[in-house]
C-alpha cells in the first residue's frame, strides 16, 4: 500500500498512474503462460492509523514528483474491511467457523 498527499483527487490519480508507470517493472508479475498480470490499483482516502503510519514515516520517503510517497505495510489495515470487492472476507465474520 502506497500513501501519498495531495489536495485534489485528480492530482492523486494522476501521481497514482504516473508512479505505477515508473515502477511497472517492479509490481507486475506473470501468469503460468507468462503473461503480464497488471496490478489492481484502488484509491481511497487514508484511515487514521494510515495517516499516522505516513506521518511518521514521510520525513524519510523518498519524493516522486515532489510528493512523498511511503509505502506501509498490510499491518495498517482494519479488520472489518471487506476484500473481493466488497464482500465481507469470512474472517471478519464472528458467526463463520
Amino acid at each position: 500500500m502506497l500513501v501519498f498527499q495531495t489536495k485534489w483527487q485528480v492530482d492523486a490519480d494522476e501521481l497514482c498512474r504516473d508512479w505505477v508507470k515508473s515502477h511497472w517493472a517492479q509490481l507486475v508479475s506473470k501468469d503460468r503462460y507468462g503473461n503480464d498480470v497488471p496490478p489492481i490499483l484502488k484509491i481511497r482516502m487514508a484511515r487514521s492509523t494510515e495517516k499516522s503510519a505516513y506521518d511518521a514515516a514521510a520525513e524519510s520517503a523518498e519524493p516522486f514528483r515532489d510528493v512523498k510517497v511511503v509505502g506501509l505495510a498490510a499491518a495498517t489495515e482494519q479488520p472489518n474491511e471487506t476484500h473481493d470487492g466488497g464482500k465481507p472476507d469470512a474472517s471478519d465474520d464472528p458467526q463463520a467457523s
